[in-house]
């Protein structure tokens, strides 16, 4: 099978949408069949990349790490869809390259998958350009046009199918299918790794790692501290990542007198990152905007036990009471799930051995149940050649 996956996001993009889509082409190249990606041109991209389409971009001022496809013309585009077969095509984003993808299916005969990744009014302040009230109403506008259009839709979690639903959002076909992650966590002396990064060797120590952003309710995490500090006062949180709100809380760090309780890392590459989980006790996640939370699954792997917000569909990802506490967002119902934690060292190992062996999804599993689509739509649609 062919398959045209159109993304903004595909590295060197660095997001969870880049993450989802290079996983699942890895994985469909492994199992024999031919992926072709659409994306826009990134300067940090290689020069050569087989299979792989970068349509002219532009940078825009509200995300300038984020290129965006210039919407004019792409004659390459379309001579690509000439001289090749393609048997479907997958939409990972509902904008720019996903109106492009469904036009392309559209005038070529392609069937169409699109998937919903993100959960768009709550990133809304990244286009100021109008007021948010305004911009939510064509948001959704648009979302329901768009996937009304696609002869199925994928979402990562059963909350983010409830998401649409609510908003009215109907699709021919919707399937809940997890982004699968790899497990491959290396075994990290906790001491070697707490001196790698000048931690102190015996302070109890709470991690996020994410992106550092405004959506990501990291305030949650600075309103806790102080209550976890009463009970816990050698406690340390280190927030691992970067983003456009890590000025902002180095600031609130600062105004709060907390510098030496709180560290920020910033991004620290993937290859270290067992590092980073070796040297912490609790993986603490405030966010209410994921419709996943990958990192999530990533923390058990290592044997984190997690603290997690019961809203939006990061919870999906934690079994409560097993390998983590789903908890209210409220700092005082955080704190207390984090001071139990830190409190009952038995408690903690009994969920760090749940974590370590949690069902989760695998980039194979994914990649199967994702052609199991393919496949339908393209019977559904008479035939898997293109009609010219």
């Amino acid at each position: 099978m062919h398959i045209a996956i159109f993304s903004e996001s595909y590295p060197p993009v660095t997001n969870g949408v880049a993450v989802s889509v290079s996983t699942l082409r890895r994985e469909l190249l492994q199992q024999g069949h031919r992926v072709t990606v659409v994306t826009a041109r990134h300067p940090d991209a290689l020069a050569q990349e087989e299979d792989v389409i970068r349509v002219p971009s532009f940078t825009w001022l509200f995300a300038p790490d984020y290129p965006l496809p210039q919407p004019r013309p792409l004659p390459q585009l379309h001579r690509f869809f000439q001289e090749n077969r393609v048997d479907v095509i997958h939409v990972q984003i509902p904008f720019l390259l996903g109106v492009i993808g469904l036009r392309t299916g559209r005038r070529y005969g392609i069937p169409v998958v699109a998937h919903y990744h993100t959960l768009y009014d709550c990133y809304l302040h990244y286009a100021p350009v109008l007021p948010q009230g305004v911009l939510r109403t064509l948001l959704w506008w648009h979302l329901r046009r768009f996937y009304r259009c696609a002869q199925a839709t994928i979402v990562p979690s059963y909350f983010a199918c409830w998401y649409l639903q609510q908003h009215g959002v109907q699709s021919p076909a919707v399937e809940v299918i997890p982004t699968g992650v790899e497990f491959h966590p290396l075994v990290v002396d906790r001491a070697k790794a707490r001196a790698r990064y000048g931690l102190p060797p015996e302070s109890p120590i709470l991690v996020y790692v994410g992106r550092l952003a405004r959506e990501k309710n990291l305030n949650l995490l600075l309103d806790m501290l102080p209550l976890v500090h009463r009970e816990v006062p050698d406690i340390l949180l280190w927030l691992v990542g970067s983003g456009n709100a890590e000025e902002f809380l180095r600031k609130q760090v600062q105004q709060r007198g907390w510098s030496r309780t709180v560290r920020l890392q910033g991004r620290v590459p993937h290859e270290h990152i067992s590092e980073v989980y070796a040297a912490a006790d609790v993986f603490v996640f405030p966010s209410v905007t994921e419709t996943q939370g990958l990192v999530l699954w990533e923390a058990q792997a290592h044997g984190l036990p997690c603290v997690v917000v019961n809203e939006g569909g990061a919870p999906e990802s934690v079994r409560d009471g097993k390998d983590g506490i789903l908890v209210p967002n409220n700092a005082e119902a955080f704190a207390q799930a984090v001071i139990r934690l830190l409190r009952d060292e038995v408690l903690r190992r009994q969920m760090r051995q749940s974590a370590l062996h949690a069902p989760r999804w695998t980039p194979r599993a994914m990649a199967q149940r994702v052609l199991d689509v393919y496949q339908r739509v393209v019977h559904a649609a008479g035939s898997s050649a293109p009609k010219h």
